[in-house]
């Protein structure tokens, strides 16, 4: 008597094992599905965070280049100091630490990537 219930309860627990195991399947092939969907536009997302990533790098060495090699303005052309006051062309030290509003400072491609998701999560809302 107890060996048929310990079978039965074993048959149950079988049943019900496997049945999990076709419902979580079934949601893995959808997850599955749903990423095939998405590949294209991270794979463009990828891209497009690679590209403008070079695109920093190449004004970046631009920008230290046009520094070390300063270009010769005629002085017809030259900008003049406004009245009481000088003309400088660079920014004080402060105001390139200070936060903009709307601004974020990204340092690597994670932080970009990160910080899409972010506003895309914060869009959603």
């Amino acid at each position: 008597m107890i060996g048929m219930i310990v079978d039965a309860v074993t048959i149950l627990l079988l049943i019900g094992s496997i049945t999990y195991g076709f419902l979580v399947s079934r949601k893995v092939r959808l997850l599955m599905q749903t990423l095939k969907e998405l590949e294209p536009l991270v794979e463009a997302f990828s891209d497009a965070v690679d590209k403008s990533e070079h695109s920093v790098v190449l004004l970046r060495e631009n920008l230290e280049e046009a520094h070390r090699q300063p270009a010769e303005v005629p002085a017809s052309q030259a900008p003049r100091p406004a009245e009481g006051g000088t003309f400088s062309t660079r920014r004080d030290a402060g105001e390139s630490q200070r936060d903009l509003p709307g601004m974020r400072v990204v340092r690597d491609k994670q932080d970009l990537v990160r910080a899409f998701f972010e506003t895309s999560r914060t869009a959603e809302v």
